[in-house]
């Protein structure tokens, strides 16, 4: 999967901000809509580069799944797999606190990892 790059958010010491990465996904989300299919099946992009994770949001194409479907994925760089990930459709206040979670979970537990 080709993913467009938005500029990496700086990783302030204590962890990230949950209204930024709500921001980012939003942003991530209207982008979307902008970008043509790829191989006519989904678009995808990074939101957000943390040290050794990614986030990236996929939009499955309707036709393939009957309706919108989003995925958001946290990819690990160092094991080279995705680590978690949440299905999302309309991104509602429930969808985007999970998300926000998610992805706030998996930077701490890969900074816990790499101070151990």
């Amino acid at each position: 999967m080709e993913s467009l790059n938005i500029a990496p958010m700086d990783v302030p010491r204590v962890g990230l901000d949950a209204d930024e990465i709500e921001q980012r996904i939003i942003r991530a989300y209207v982008q979307l809509a902008c970008r043509p299919l790829e191989r006519g099946e989904y678009r995808s992009l990074t939101i957000v580069r943390l040290p050794h994770l990614n986030v990236r949001l996929t939009e499955v194409s309707p036709e393939i799944r009957g309706m919108l479907l989003f995925w958001l994925e946290v990819y690990s760089d160092s094991s080279q797999s995705v680590i978690d990930s949440c299905r999302c459709s309309e991104f509602d206040d429930d969808e985007l606190a999970t998300a926000v979670e998610m992805i706030m979970s998996a930077e701490e537990s890969a900074r816990s990892r790499r101070h151990q």
